[in-house]
């Protein structure tokens, strides 16, 4: 990934041609509107595609999907031909994707590979999951989070899912009993508290860094790279110091 950026708030367009746009999603942003209400009414919530539309009349179609609370790198067809050809590597899995996430402990393997079947977000149907990690940086701070332990251990990994299945990084190192630090859903409030309150580290620490994929038109590779946030620098900080 490239050099930290200013904090980002909104959207960024980071590509655009006739057939495709990228962009960086930031943390607490939908792509699409949620389909879903809290408490009989639906929330005020920022949308990339509804942002798109408004901002900058594009009509354009995600072929896939982040968290909310997830911030990266993203790719759109904006037309019909070129999102049936990115969804078609997207499902045939020739989409390489890489992120970058923090865990709490470390994995008892430094690098491996997670095979845990998870169900399919619409169907409910269990299905293949697997999701490869390597292990980048391990470091223990001298701190006790809810545990007889004085000290507690945090991991930082690439990590790169071969299925989509939602939340599935979150969910299956939540399995392993290495959640995802900051992960309000699946992880451990504890230290989600500790990093946002004694470290300045506040939200889900999981990172869309790069996308690997053929140009839907020219065929030619793709290399897509998110930008560096403000969060992402400050765990790059914590786990290669200087």
């Amino acid at each position: 990934m490239p050099e930290a950026e200013p904090p980002i708030e909104f959207p960024v367009i980071l590509f655009q041609d006739e057939d495709i746009l990228v962009l960086q999603k930031p943390a607490g942003w939908f792509v699409y509107p949620p389909d879903y209400k809290f408490k009989g009414r639906t929330p005020m919530l920022p949308t990339v595609t509804k942002w798109l539309l408004q901002e900058h009349d594009l009509r354009a179609f995600p072929a896939h999907r982040l968290d909310a609370a997830t911030e990266g790198v993203m790719i759109f067809g904006l037309t019909k031909e070129a999102t049936a050809h990115i969804n078609h590597q997207f499902k045939t899995r020739q989409v390489k994707k890489t992120y970058y996430a923090a865990i709490r402990g470390w994995m008892p393997e430094p690098n491996g590979v997670i095979e845990k079947p998870l169900p399919i977000a619409s169907t409910r149907e269990i299905a293949e999951s697997i999701t490869q990690y390597r292990t980048l940086s391990q470091i223990e701070l001298p701190y006790q989070v809810n545990s007889p332990h004085p000290t507690s251990r945090y991991a930082w990994l690439e990590v790169s899912p071969h299925t989509g299945r939602w939340h599935q990084i979150r969910r299956h190192f939540d399995m392993c009993a290495h959640p995802l630090v900051g992960d309000r859903e699946h992880g451990d409030s504890h230290h989600n508290r500790f990093f946002r309150d004694q470290l300045g580290i506040n939200g889900l620490c999981l990172f869309a860094a790069e996308l690997r994929l053929a140009h839907p038109t020219s065929g030619h590779e793709l290399v897509l790279t998110g930008l560096k946030t403000d969060r992402f620098r400050k765990l790059e900080e914590l786990f290669f110091p200087k």
